[in-house]
């Protein structure tokens, strides 16, 4: 795993950092491991989840430090700012408490837990609660610096930065992972547990269904961003995290944009341990995610659809066509991978790709390529770096407004061929499964092939 980087950490925590950070400098208790987690109107059953994880360690001499942000806006409901004050005078009380902050600083106390340390973070009291537009990004931000700053110091001795959320059961296994050195980040394997609400369930279920689809369809497109974005199943090489300038504090997303910044600096590994437990839950704390999108479905569950099937062919396409700009001159650098695109699409095909790309303004960014340098690997680093994971999603989006629509959840996942066990198996699967969690649990066998 790479080594901490000082002087990078070090001009993160000087130039970027939240000021919560340096309470990170001021723990004295040696820790072996980290774990972040922002926590809005939640009730102090959240530590349940982690138990599991926390005493696995614990029992062999090992230390965790983990790191709840409680927090708000002043434009959240009065119940959630109540129920923030019981979850801080719960948590406060399991065991010697120390304050860890100075009389005009955001409070923050130390708990010594029976086998953790605790470090409590207020951001729901009045005068300390989050600016307007800033939630759950920047509350993981703050967790973040401060446990960036532990490892600074050399007070924690942890290897990487683990954030997850309030709604998960983590695994015994949680912590013993092994990272390649190539790595940026690691995400866990998940599932999602029902929470008895057919209602809720088989909308939580069809979403992480189409979770499930997107990833394998930008696998099958050869896409370097086929990677799961859920902020509960998240951690950092500190390093990786110093160099990105941390969480994007953002009110919702902020797991897909760190992923997609990360993946620039490294190889975003996922994790062979037990997979994480999310149970199914609607939310409407933020703008959308998994909870917003569980409550939007369930409004009207039976028209939820999504992308058709052909868009990632023609991502395919696409993808494999950007080895012609290795050679390429900047002036028809678009046109040479353009040309090596039309080899495999039929004319409808083509132009609508052709629209799509103009939409994100492709022409230009691969002109820029290939006159940023004449070596092949660094401009298809470039290139990649630039068709990201956003800006895929963004010719996802201009390809569906060429004409190929969303299409109903099952019939996509039917028709594609990337959900598909054999290429004998023509879609019959999903006639069989049961219920939406089959069908999750099909794909995600999928997802552990090579």
């Amino acid at each position: 795993m790479p080594a901490l980087d000082n002087d990078t950490v070090s001009k993160y925590l000087e130039r970027y950092a939240e000021p919560e950070s340096t309470f990170g400098a001021r723990l004295r208790r040696h820790t072996d491991h980290i774990l972040v987690i922002p926590a809005q109107d939640e009730a102090a059953t959240l530590l349940e989840g982690i138990y599991p994880a926390l005493n696995a360690v614990s029992v062999r001499g090992e230390r965790t430090l983990c790191i709840v942000v409680v927090n708000a806006t002043d434009e959240a409901r009065t119940i959630v700012h109540t129920n923030n004050d019981h979850l801080l005078q719960t948590l406060t009380a399991l065991g010697p408490t120390t304050p860890l902050h100075t009389q005009d600083e955001t409070p923050c106390w130390y708990a010594e837990a029976k086998g953790f340390d605790l470090v409590l973070v207020d951001r729901n009291s009045l005068g300390c609660r989050l600016p307007r537009g800033q939630g759950v990004g920047l509350a993981r931000k703050i967790g973040c610096d401060i446990a960036l700053a532990s490892l600074r110091s050399g007070s924690s001795r942890a290897q990487l930065i683990h954030m997850s959320d309030c709604d998960v059961q983590l695994p015994s296994d949680y912590f013993d992972i092994t990272v390649p050195m190539s790595s940026a980040a690691v995400i866990y394997r998940f599932h999602h547990e029902p929470c008895g609400n057919h209602a809720i369930d088989e909308a939580h279920a069809r979403y992480e269904a189409y979770l499930r689809y997107y990833v394998l369809g930008l696998r099958h497109a050869g896409s370097p961003y086929a990677f799961h974005t859920i902020g509960s199943c998240i951690a950092t090489i500190p390093t990786a995290y110093a160099g990105v300038r941390g969480v994007p504090k953002r009110q919702a997303g902020e797991d897909f944009y760190l992923l997609n910044k990360l993946a620039k600096l490294g190889r975003i590994h996922t994790a062979r341990s037990s997979p994480i437990t999310i149970r199914a839950r609607s939310s409407l704390r933020v703008p959308f995610g998994t909870g917003r999108a569980t409550h939007d479905i369930a409004r009207n569950i039976d028209a939820y659809r999504i992308y058709a099937p052909r868009i990632f062919d023609l991502l395919k396409a696409w993808v494999a066509a950007l080895g012609a700009l290795d050679d390429a001159l900047p002036a028809r650098a678009y046109g040479a991978v353009y040309e090596r695109a039309s080899e495999t699409l039929d004319p409808l095909d083509l132009d609508r790709l052709s629209q799509a790309l103009l939409t994100i303004d492709a022409p230009k960014a691969l002109s820029e390529a290939a006159a940023h340098s004449s070596l092949a690997r660094v401009r298809r680093k470039w290139a990649h770096d630039w068709f990201d994971g956003f800006r895929t999603l963004k010719l996802v989006h201009a390809l569906r407004d060429t004409g190929l629509v969303d299409i109903p959840w099952q019939l996509a996942i039917t028709e594609s061929s990337f959900c598909r066990s054999s290429p004998t198996d023509t879609g019959t699967a999903l006639i069989r499964d049961r219920d939406a969690f089959e069908t999750c649990r099909r794909l995600a066998r999928l997802e552990e092939r090579p």
